[in-house]
């Protein structure tokens, strides 16, 4: 039985509260609150990402204990939570790009094609297509901004924008 259901207002994260021992997160539940009539007629549409932060986190207690008999969820995916819906699936491939200042390229992705609500998380790092091997800097995070997404479906397209945050200290491209 679920005793409480909740949208965080700062995270918008869907918090499920069973009756018993459960607890349940679903991050980043806002493209629910935007998914409309308008939006599922559409072939393809990317919901407003929340603003991605890019860490290094330290590790966390199961990383150094290697224990089995402690109980507890995973974190969210590193990155930016990319939702978009897909009206049908026609079998055509879901392209995700992301471009920087000056409409840069700065990562590809490729995303399921399933019809309904997708998911793919970036790293916040430049995509192996786009970044040189050579130069010795290595991935490193993209810099602080806002950054331009569109995805592509067929012949759909929809388009958003995410900032990414990055902490002081923590080296960029």
């Amino acid at each position: 039985a679920v005793d409480d259901i909740l949208v965080h207002p700062r995270e918008r994260d869907l918090v499920v509260a069973t009756h018993g021992r459960s607890l349940f997160l679903f991050d980043d539940a806002g493209a629910l609150a935007q998914l409309t009539p308008e939006v599922v007629a559409k072939d393809v549409h990317l919901f407003a990402p929340r603003t991605a932060v890019g860490t290094y986190p330290l590790p966390g207690f199961a990383d150094w204990a290697g224990t089995t008999g402690i109980y507890r969820g995973a974190n969210p995916p590193e990155g930016a939570i990319l939702t978009y819906w897909i009206k049908e699936d026609t079998g055509d491939p879901v392209k995700i790009a992301i471009e920087g200042p000056g409409e840069k390229p700065v990562a590809n992705l490729t995303g399921t094609s399933r019809a309904g609500l997708n998911r793919i998380n970036w790293d916040l790092m430049p995509s192996k297509d786009v970044l040189s091997e050579y130069g010795g800097e290595g991935k490193r995070f993209v810099a602080p901004g806002e950054y331009k997404l569109t995805v592509k479906y067929g012949k759909a397209r929809s388009e958003q924008r995410l900032k990414v945050e990055i902490p002081a200290g923590v080296e960029t491209r």
